[in-house]
């Protein structure tokens, strides 16, 4: 837990605000928690209301008070509560602002003395890869300190979780970014484990909704920007220039001796690297914008300042000579396979050298990395044949995977893909997945992830007309239980064929209506697997 702050520092820090509530400054008590969730105040909290999309957090000032908040911070004035039918208590503070999300970002950064200023964070997006990139750089950076113990000078919170020196800290169900304050306690605690770097996967929610607005990035690397999250975003473009706010980010963080601020890109994606690509020639332009060297890596292009050449797959593992700006080529091998792998290896890579890491020790990093979870995860049950758990979750990713399983399938065998989509999410990409099973897939199990409130059954029918633009009717079929596909995928499967279930990855529960059921998707396959004996 963070020390106690007092109220006046940490609205000083946080910004323009107005103090209402007729309370003066020497009067406010000392704030040693900061949340916008009502359920996690306590005594000495401070509780920040935000406006939501279903209601509205200024309506729990009173529950959050009971529960013993001390001070409140909110957009709303006080003829606004009042309208609500909100009234505060006597001599409570409360601070307006006029975006309480920067807000809550920033005020939680204060809290815990803004960590991020005290180590060089590396943040990484994009729509596939993050957290496989993410890994890499942990895995490299844990092997370029050699005058630690292993693990310890480098932080990660991804998808997955967090791992603080090597410490894993689980970040609950479904998490994409976390919320601000959890994000910057994290941060808090690799400061205090002595980390000289913190990696942070930074995903476009995360980005547009000011999670990260307050954590202050010195190297942002772009895997690549494809069809996703459209409907929170409304539009690729919307979606692109979320993803856009992390390269904006490092002209805006204050310097840090001895730490580049450097821009990483993908100059194989035709989707994002001429927007982004123009969005820091932009940032640049601006008076008084700070130096920021911009590196573009490339599987094959001559000109990108990092590429791969002579790329070897095998089945257990890849390996590539790793062209790089500053010297001579190195080789690299990796336990991680595909097209894509090889693209996220160039990622991590490029931050690296960025960083002045020496090619051995990114060399080293990068084969020492066995793998990721949930990431093209290998299921061993002792069965005669690959079955593989992965998390492509869209068509580029799903794409992506289905052509690299292609490539294990042996002759004769049968490529075998079980996956689902999300309700409440892009109902769009339901169609464009069925449509890539149906051109790349031998065979397509459809089934449940996460239907939410919507029918599980309309769901997967729309799955279902994009396979059959592509293949017969009896190249696939529906099976709404999530456990029961993947046992029947492992049923129908001979020698030689790959079976993979796509789009639960690392995820540990399934959401069905409003509730979270526990689901582990690498126990499932097993369970599949170990039940084939006795079928």
């Amino acid at each position: 837990m963070a020390p106690p702050r007092s109220l006046a520092e940490l609205l000083e820090e946080a910004g323009p605000h107005r103090l209402l509530g007729g309370v003066s400054v020497g009067e406010m008590a000392l704030i040693d928690a900061v949340t916008a969730n009502s359920r996690e105040v306590g005594p000495g909290t401070l509780f920040v209301a935000l406006p939501g999309l279903r209601v509205d957090g200024h309506r729990f000032i009173a529950q959050a008070v009971d529960r013993g908040a001390v001070a409140v911070a909110g957009v709303c004035g006080l003829e606004e509560l009042a309208a609500m039918g909100i009234a505060l208590p006597p001599g409570l503070p409360y601070a307006q602002f006029s975006d309480g999300r920067l807000a809550l970002a920033r005020l939680a950064a204060g809290l815990h003395s803004h960590p991020s200023r005290s180590m060089a964070v590396l943040g990484v997006t994009g729509t596939d890869g993050k957290t496989t990139t993410c890994t890499l750089l942990e895995s490299i950076l844990r092997v370029g300190r050699t005058d630690s113990p292993i693990y310890a000078g480098v932080g990660v919170i991804t998808t997955i979780g967090a791992r603080i020196a090597g410490a894993e800290v689980d970040t609950g169900f479904h998490v994409t970014t976390p919320e601000a304050p959890d994000v910057q306690r994290y941060l808090g605690q690799m400061r205090d484990a002595g980390c000289q770097y913190a990696i942070v996967e930074s995903t476009s929610h995360g980005l547009d909704q000011k999670r990260v607005a307050a954590v202050e990035y010195d190297i942002a690397g772009v895997t690549n920007i494809t069809h996703e999250h459209l409907d929170y975003h409304g539009s690729f473009e919307a979606y692109r220039t979320a993803k856009a706010l992390l390269l904006r980010a490092i002209f805006h963080s204050p310097p840090k001796p001895g730490i580049p601020r450097l821009a990483v890109l993908n100059q194989d994606d035709p989707g994002s690297y001429d927007f982004l690509a123009g969005v820091l020639a932009e940032e640049a332009a601006r008076p008084g914008a700070p130096e920021v060297a911009v590196r573009r890596y490339s599987l094959h292009n001559p000109q990108a300042d990092v590429r791969a050449a002579g790329i070897d797959y095998r089945p257990d593992a890849t390996s590539f000579d790793l062209h790089w700006w500053g010297g001579p080529a190195f080789p690299v091998e990796t336990r991680l396979i595909g097209d894509f792998n090889v693209s996220n290896v160039l990622c991590a890579a490029t931050a690296a050298l960025g960083l002045g890491l020496p090619p051995g020790v990114i060399a080293a990093g990068v084969a020492d990395l066995a793998g990721v979870l949930g990431r093209m995860q290998r299921m061993d049950g002792g069965q005669d044949f690959l079955a593989v758990v992965d998390f492509a979750h869209s068509p580029g990713s799903l794409e992506r995977a289905l052509k690299t399983l292609r490539l294990l399938v042996a002759e004769g065998g049968r490529l075998i893909a079980v996956f689902g989509s999300a309700g409440l999410r892009d109902r769009a990409k339901r169609r464009l997945m069925g449509q890539v099973s149906g051109r790349l897939a031998d065979f397509t199990v459809i089934t449940a992830e996460d239907p939410r409130t919507e029918d599980l059954a309309a769901i997967n029918r729309e799955i279902a007309a994009g396979v059959r633009e592509f293949a017969p009717a009896e190249s696939y079929c529906i099976v709404p239980d999530r456990a029961e596909a993947i046992a029947f995928a492992a049923r129908m499967a001979r020698p030689g064929d790959v079976v993979a279930s796509f789009g639960k990855g690392h995820e540990r529960s399934m959401c069905y209506g409003e509730t979270e059921t526990p689901w582990n998707e690498q126990q499932a396959m097993l369970d599949a697997l170990r039940g084939l004996g006795s079928a």
